[in-house]
C-alpha cells in the first residue's frame, strides 16, 4: 500500500479495520487493535490499543502475543485489519470444530489464512520463545504447537484481503445483482418482498430499475421543472427528506449499467441490485413462471433462476414465490 497504513485506508466511507471490529464485536466479549504507528487515531476509537512487545515489529506473531501478554481472556481470536467480509458466525464455527487443540486457523477450502485464528492462553510462552528465536513464520508456529485448520468451504470472499491499491478500488464498488424477466413475471412483486427481507439480514440494498417509458420524476410547474426545461443537462433537488439528481441524456441511448452502479454511494449500499437490464454482461437472478409461456434464455452471467416450477437446467433453482429462499441464496453468493 506504498507504506500506508493498511487499517486507516477507506473502504466505502470507514476505515478498514472498523470493518473487521463491527464483524467483530457481536462474537467477542472485548474487540482489541494492535497496532504500532498512528495510535492517537486508534485510540480516538476509544478501545484498547495494544503495541508490540517485542522490538523490530517481527510480524503477526508479535502482534497476537501482545495482546495475549496484554488482556486477560481464556481464548483470543485474531484477524487482520484488512478482511472485511469475514463472516458473523466465525468465531461459534471455530470454537466447534477446535476439539482438543490449542489453535486453530481457517482454510477458505483452496488456502489457509492462518491470521485469523483462535488461539487459546496458554500458548503466550511458548510463542514468546519462538520469536525470541528469530522465527516469525505464524503458519510454521502453529502446527508446531498442534493446530488444525478449520474448513469453511466455499468462502474465498469471505477471507479475502485487501493487499493493493487495485484490491481497494475494485472492493469500493458493491456488486450488481440483476433480477431479470420478460415482462409480466413479478420482477417488481419479488423484489418489493426481497428488499426489506436484505435489510433484516444486514444488507443495505440500493436499486436501478431499467423502463422503456418515457420518464420524468420532476412536476411540471415546479421551479426545479421548468429551470431543468430551461437547458440544464443536470439538476439536483433537494429537501430534508431526501434529495434527486436528474440528468439529461440528449441523445436517448441507454447509459451503462456499470456507469449508472458507480453513481450511488458506496458508502451508503452493500449491494446494488438492478431490475431489468436482461442482456447486460452481469450476474442475474432469472425469473420464470410456467403460465407466461415465455421462452426461458439462459446466459453465462445466470446465477440461479426464480421459477414456480422445476427446470432441467443446471443453475441453482429457486422458489419463485419464497422470497426468504431468495434472500438466502443472495447472501452465500455475496460471500462467494
Amino acid at each position: 500500500m506504498g507504506g500506508k497504513d493498511k487499517g486507516l485506508l477507506h473502504l466505502k466511507g470507514r476505515a478498514l479495520w472498523q470493518h473487521v471490529a463491527e464483524k467483530l464485536q457481536s462474537q467477542v466479549d472485548l474487540v482489541v487493535i494492535n497496532a504500532n504507528r498512528n495510535l492517537d487515531l486508534y485510540q480516538a476509537s476509544h478501545l484498547p490499543v495494544v503495541r508490540d512487545t517485542i522490538a523490530d515489529y517481527p510480524g503477526p506473531l508479535a502482534g497476537m502475543l501482545a495482546v495475549m501478554e496484554t488482556c486477560r481472556a481464556e481464548w483470543f481470536l485474531f484477524c487482520p485489519c484488512d478482511t472485511p467480509n469475514i463472516p458473523t458466525d466465525l468465531v461459534s464455527r471455530l470454537l466447534d470444530k477446535r476439539g482438543n487443540a490449542s489453535v486453530v486457523w481457517v482454510n477458505d477450502g483452496e488456502r489457509d489464512h492462518p491470521g485469523v485464528a483462535l488461539v487459546h492462553h496458554s500458548l503466550a510462552g511458548k510463542m514468546r520463545q519462538y520469536l525470541l528465536q528469530g522465527e516469525r513464520r505464524v503458519l510454521a508456529f502453529f502446527r508446531l504447537v498442534g493446530g488444525h485448520c478449520v474448513v469453511f468451504a466455499n468462502s474465498h470472499n469471505a477471507f479475502a484481503n485487501v493487499n493493493t491499491p487495485e484490491d481497494l478500488a475494485r472492493w469500493q464498488t458493491p456488486p450488481l445483482l440483476c433480477f431479470a424477466a420478460k415482462s409480466g413475471t413479478g420482477k417488481t412483486t419479488l423484489l418489493k418482498k426481497v428488499i426489506p427481507l436484505l435489510r433484516d439480514a444486514g444488507i443495505r440494498p440500493g436499486l436501478i430499475k431499467h423502463t422503456h417509458h418515457d420518464m420524468d420524476v420532476d412536476t411540471p410547474g415546479k421551479d426545479s421543472y421548468e429551470l431543468r426545461k430551461a437547458g440544464a443537462l443536470q439538476t439536483l433537488v433537494v429537501s430534508a427528506r431526501r434529495w434527486v439528481l436528474m440528468t439529461e441524456t440528449p441523445d436517448n441511448t441507454d447509459v451503462d449499467l456499470f456507469s449508472l452502479a458507480k453513481k450511488l454511494d458506496p458508502a451508503m449500499v452493500d449491494l446494488i441490485l438492478a431490475e431489468g437490464f436482461k442482456h447486460e454482461s452481469v450476474p442475474k437472478i432469472l425469473l420464470y413462471r410456467s403460465m407466461t409461456g415465455h421462452k426461458l434464455e439462459i446466459d453465462e452471467y445466470v446465477v440461479a433462476i426464480a421459477t414456480d416450477t422445476p427446470l432441467d437446467v443446471t443453475v441453482p433453482q429457486l422458489d419463485i414465490n419464497d422470497p426468504a429462499a431468495v434472500v438466502q441464496f443472495i447472501v452465500r453468493w455475496m460471500q462467494q
